[in-house]
């Protein structure tokens, strides 16, 4: 035990001294963040004018780093009616993928949902950390897998309708473009790009203990503080974050998950949640570091998930 624990370290710092230069752009990624959080976009409420054209900026940076498409188009929509808002939408999930060199027919879905509240009381809820900070760490490890090709087939998911409960996530698992057991594992991430404790949380890896390992050794070398929880058995209900996010519908459909996102700040849901208040060091660096947990997933999930 002690000797695959020594091996397993040894190939995780392998890995990271290998991809030790920077693998995000960082001008890139924050010009992601920038654009898609400023007022044009009129919060990127699903089914409105703000939305509709968020998602076509999606569209063609997906065009841009050449993902193949699924029944030739990237746009995927749907319409559901809340109960909630007592109101039907029309939503667009926007999804392409980089079919993998080695496992073709496996999948990790990378997911990010970009839509927000849009306009209340006239002011428009920008919605910088949630969740054009995912959308746009989305995007820019699109470009990085453009030029890498995976080893196992990577689906890049910009869900719509989250904010409206999980919606696109939704209709994504209940119409899949894939085998939902071809699915590997859901990365998700919502609300990365600041913590005043240089603080990024990971929930899942109680649901697929078999993960925590390598990602305890991945965060000792990386500068922001890696901390685990927010999911069953220890947090209360309030506490609990398994489905505070798209990744709660792949959990409900038995496929493993990681949630990478931070604790909730003052900014949270309110129309202050502006490029302004980003933190871009971090942003960088957690994008960084969730890139990284993607490719070393990638690179050694056969021997991981036989542990």
């Amino acid at each position: 035990m002690r000797l695959r624990t020594i091996c397993l370290s040894l190939a995780i710092l392998f890995t990271c001294s290998a991809t030790a230069q920077e693998l995000i752009i960082a001008d890139s990624l924050l010009a992601h963040i920038k654009e898609l959080s400023c007022d044009k976009y009129e919060g990127r409420r699903t089914g409105e004018p703000g939305n509709l054209m968020a998602g076509q900026y999606i569209l063609q940076r997906f065009e841009d780093f050449g993902l193949e498409q699924f029944d030739s188009s990237y746009v995927q929509p749907f319409d559901f009616y809340s109960r909630w808002k007592k109101q039907a939408f029309h939503g667009r999930n926007i999804t392409g993928y980089f079919a993998g060199t080695a496992f073709p027919d496996q999948y990790i879905v990378l997911s990010a949902h970009y839509d927000h509240l849009g306009i209340r009381d006239s002011l428009v809820y920008n919605g910088a950390d949630d969740n054009a900070s995912g959308t746009a760490a989305l995007l820019e490890i699109a470009r990085y897998l453009s030029k890498n090709p995976p080893r196992h087939s990577v689906i890049i998911a910009a869900f719509d309708g989250e904010e409206i409960g999980l919606r696109g996530a939704d209709h994504f698992l209940e119409e899949p473009p894939v085998p939902l057991e071809s699915i590997l594992l859901n990365i998700n991430m919502d609300m990365i790009s600041r913590n005043k404790k240089q603080e990024l949380y990971i929930a899942g890896t109680g649901y697929t203990p078999f993960l925590r390992a390598p990602l305890d050794t991945l965060g000792q070398a990386c500068p922001l503080t890696i901390s685990f929880g927010h999911e069953k058995p220890e947090p209360s209900h309030s506490d609990d974050w398994t489905m505070a996010s798209d990744h709660g519908k792949f959990h409900q459909k038995n496929i493993p998950f990681l949630y990478f996102g931070v604790e909730d700040h003052e900014d949270y849901h309110r129309p202050t949640d502006d490029f302004e208040r980003i933190m871009p060091e971090f942003f960088v660096r957690a994008s960084d570091f969730i890139l990284e947990t993607l490719l070393y997933l990638d690179e050694h999930w056969e021997r991981l998930a036989r542990r």
